[in-house]
């Protein structure tokens, strides 16, 4: 009994992604290229590597990475 609930649940939310889906097929994108450049992650000009912190990249001045 327990099995047949959790699997008519799963069925359910599956349905309802598929409909949402449907109805709204391009929202996620929208919302991320709307992001305040803020909330994006910090790339290192040179390298182009993320950035992590608050200190200088790993690349140094040279531009490479060790």
């Amino acid at each position: 009994m327990l099995v047949k609930t959790v699997l008519l649940f799963l069925l359910a939310m599956v349905l309802i992604a598929m409909i949402g889906r449907a109805l709204f097929p391009d929202t996620v994108r929208r919302l991320v290229r709307r992001r305040p450049k803020a909330l994006r992650p910090g790339t290192c000009p040179r390298c182009g590597s993320y950035i992590i912190g608050t200190g200088p990249c790993a690349c140094g001045p040279s531009g490479k990475k060790p």
